[in-house]
């Protein structure tokens, strides 16, 4: 009796059943009980700051490169040991070797006048005139004078003007009926200059730009002429250079000579021979017309 009501009860018991713990979505996706699920779209539009920035590139650069001068300064050695460590023998002419300095040498036109007349000019002419007031040269054209007037420094025979000297300049317009209009030109003196003929380079230089009066002691800023010089020689230089130096007396030309060839020395890189020196003296030499002259062949 008490076994069939044990087997009345079990077979009465329903089975035991897990509680469910999962569902399902709409999409057929099953998800755990508890957790909300979210479904949709949202379009979201980003606006990061975007970097923007314009070139620095000037088209007119190389242009302008042409038209202003560089202002680097170097150490004053290092041109000697770019020359000598770099640099062979018989090819010193790269600009990158120049010594930046103050130029105190005039190159090319000696002057440039600028003329301006507001009655018709029918015609003119530009007088230059040495310290005793001799004629060197005489320019005359007929009609309007250009807009400017240049004088290559050298005289109505070709020659080449000498350092050292005052030249004063005047300028005299006439017109149809012959009145005469005089300018008168500031004089300059001309300490250094620069000139080329046939195929030679010529450096000339005051010698009281470079040397105390009657001595062979170079000036304190004699420097800045010699750099410049010896710049020159670099660029121009095939064969050789020669040295002239211009005195009253031998030993003086001599002893001035020697002083301008270390110096040089000191600044370039040359083949053997290739600097050579030319004491000249001449008797009665004015000092002002004392010179040194350095020919670049």
């Amino acid at each position: 009796m008490i076994a069939l009501l044990l087997t009345l009860l079990f077979a009465q018991t329903p089975e035991t059943q897990k509680p469910e713990t999962t569902a399902t979505t709409e999409t057929g996706k099953e998800h755990g009980l508890g957790e909300e699920v979210i479904t949709g779209q949202v379009k979201i539009k980003i606006d990061d700051a975007k970097l923007y920035f314009t070139p620095r590139l000037d088209p007119f650069s190389p242009v302008n490169d042409l038209l202003v001068p560089e202002t680097y300064v170097f150490d004053q050695a290092l041109y000697r040991s770019v020359d000598s460590i770099t640099i062979p023998h018989h090819f010193i002419h790269s600009s990158f070797l120049r010594v930046p300095v103050d130029k105190d040498l005039i190159y090319g036109d000696i002057i440039v006048f600028l003329p301006s007349f507001e009655n018709r000019v029918a015609t003119w002419e530009l007088v230059v005139s040495n310290s005793l007031g001799k004629t060197v040269r005489r320019i005359v054209r007929k009609g309007q004078p250009p807009a400017a007037i240049t004088w290559d420094g050298r005289t109505d025979n070709g020659d080449v003007i000498t350092t050292g000297e005052i030249y004063s300049f005047t300028f005299n317009a006439y017109d149809a009926q012959g009145n005469q209009t005089r300018t008168p030109i500031m004089p300059q003196r001309i300490n250094g200059m620069v000139y080329h003929k046939d195929n030679e380079w010529t450096v000339s230089i005051a010698a009281d730009q470079l040397f105390t009066p009657g001595t062979a002691q170079l000036l304190q800023d004699a420097g800045h002429r010699l750099d410049e010089a010896a710049n020159i020689a670099k660029q121009k230089f095939k064969k050789e250079i020669v040295v002239y130096v211009y005195t009253e007396q031998e030993r003086l030309s001599t002893e001035r000579c020697n002083i301008i060839q270390k110096e040089l020395k000191n600044r370039m890189v040359l083949p053997g021979e290739a600097l050579k020196v030319a004491p000249r003296f001449i008797p009665g030499l004015q000092p002002k017309f004392s010179k040194v002259e350095i020919h670049i062949l």
